[in-house]
């Protein structure tokens, strides 16, 4: 399964209201997103997506598009069920 740039804005936008905005190419950084609303969209893409990611691997991914790539590369290496 290949998790997109615009699958991520949608669950982290979705939910996060000050995030509605974001587009995918946009940086964390030049969004002004705080580190706890780094750690609420680590949660949510971690239960939409079934794979774990933290608040750091958000801040590395820098974008929602590197984001979705680190994703989609996480999910590929989760043995199947």
């Amino acid at each position: 399964m290949e998790i997109t740039a615009m699958d991520v804005v949608g669950a982290i936008g979705s939910t996060m209201d000050e995030l509605g905005h974001m587009g995918p190419d946009d940086s964390f950084a030049d969004l002004d997103i705080d580190s706890l609303s780094l750690v609420e969209a680590a949660v949510i893409l971690s239960n939409k997506f079934g794979v774990r990611v933290d608040e750091f691997e958000l801040t590395e991914a820098g974008s929602a598009r590197a984001a979705a790539s680190m994703l989609t590369e996480k999910l590929a290496l989760q043995p199947a069920i």
